[in-house]
């Protein structure tokens, strides 16, 4: 009986613990969590600039060459940059843009010059291409201050200096969004908005092109379409929102584009033309 009674008495003892320290566990702040442990949060220069900007440069197999290129063209120290090397591009790529960064002087004394870590598969004129933007832009939000996200390729090159973007930046409200629109779809009506495709990225490893499902779909009534540029000039402010949006609007269009074709020239059009608190800081040009 004394070793029943003991039994009885430990395991409701463990119940009672159990339920006083777990909700302690669950309440814990999402900060305390850091998925991005490789990165050096705490930027190094201790200079101020009015406005600093966020870099996205995706890079493809092949791209070395563009991306250190294009790297040294945008750099600025009072600016972050998160490259993406395709899941796709072979390791010693991988390992030679990751070895130009930590090797290269300014870079690694400054800090501001991060890699994913863990990269996303991107197929061609699919989600997937969406899906490793919105990847990049909540680790940058994550880790750094700055005011606006810019998504660049490999390819890309600046025709000014950043301290010649800061200074044109830094006389404007910073909830501005250059993103090039138009609800007039033309071609795209039948060509984009009615096709449903399927991104072989989002469940395999293999790189293939895009599937076309047979059936179409009407166009949506719950939300009007726009199109435009895929490439932007975000504000942080509609950054967080397409990544923690308060409504459900950024959810509700992330699935409706991930069957859509060429989604990253429609997803943030639709989103902030179709959201009362964004809809009015949209300048029609991608600065591109």
């Amino acid at each position: 009986m004394g070793i029943k009674a003991f039994m009885v008495s430990f395991i409701l003892t463990s119940i009672l613990l159990s339920v006083l320290y777990l909700p302690t566990k669950l309440v814990i702040p999402i900060t305390r969590f850091n998925p991005m442990s490789t990165l050096n949060i705490v930027q190094k220069s201790n200079m101020t600039y009015p406005v600093t900007f966020a870099y996205l440069i995706s890079a493809s197999k092949g791209d070395i060459i563009k991306l250190k290129r294009a790297l040294h063209a945008l750099y600025h120290p009072g600016n972050r940059y998160l490259i993406h090397l395709d899941y796709d591009a072979p390791a010693m790529e991988h390992k030679e843009i990751a070895e130009f960064v930590s090797n290269h002087p300014v870079f690694s004394s400054l800090g501001n010059v991060h890699i994913v870590g863990k990269p996303n598969l991107v197929t061609y004129r699919g989600p997937t291409m969406l899906v490793a933007t919105l990847h990049v832009m909540s680790m940058l939000l994550r880790c750094c201050k700055w005011d606006w996200f810019i998504n660049l390729s490999a390819s890309d090159y600046l025709l000014v200096t950043q301290d010649d973007l800061i200074h044109a930046f830094s006389g404007l409200p910073k909830d501005l969004n250059f993103i090039q629109h138009t609800s007039q779809l033309g071609w795209k009506r039948n060509k984009r908005g009615k096709p449903i495709i399927i991104d072989p990225g989002l469940y395999s490893k293999n790189k293939s092109d895009i599937w076309w499902v047979i059936k179409q779909w009407t166009l949506p009534t719950a939300f009007k379409l726009y199109t435009g540029s895929a490439w932007t000039v975000i504000s942080r402010s509609f950054a967080e929102y397409s990544i923690i949006g308060w409504d459900n609007l950024p959810r509700t269009l992330l699935l409706y584009y991930t069957n859509f074709v060429s989604s990253p020239e429609g997803y943030f059009h639709t989103l902030i033309c179709n959201s009362a608190d964004y809809k009015n800081t949209t300048v029609n040009h991608d600065l591109h």
